[in-house]
């Protein structure tokens, strides 16, 4: 069975997401996301949800009970790389565009969410 920390790595790593990428969409910092590659914290309940809406697996795919079958990148992840806007954004600010994608991926879980993107304890 793989574990926890073993999943979000190769989910992340899947996505071309590095773990600062990680790290800002959930809220938390750098170092908590190397963490838990490494085994050494666990997420709370509402980051792990958090973290499957953004990998757009099952909790039981994240936590690596089951073996991840979703196909990656998310489709809605994908359709703004692609989008006009983020390309413009990008060719303008020097951004890339992957990185707009994720941003504004992260903005779309933070609305399902109570809303002040902070992670509770």
């Amino acid at each position: 069975m793989i574990q926890f920390g073993d999943s979000l790595k190769q989910l992340r790593q899947r996505m071309g997401l590095r773990q600062d990428d990680v790290a800002r969409m959930v809220g938390v910092e750098r170092s908590t996301v190397a963490n838990w590659e490494r085994g050494a914290k666990q997420p709370s309940l509402e980051t792990l949800v958090k973290l499957s809406q953004l990998f757009g697996v099952s909790l039981d795919e994240l936590v690596g009970l089951t073996e991840v079958t979703t196909p990656l990148p998310l489709p809605c992840y994908c359709s703004l790389v692609s989008d006009p806007l983020v390309k413009l954004l990008s060719e303008r600010t020097g951004v890339p565009a992957k990185n707009i994608a994720a941003f504004i991926a992260a903005l779309q879980i933070s609305d399902d969410d109570h809303g002040d993107g902070r992670e509770q304890v």
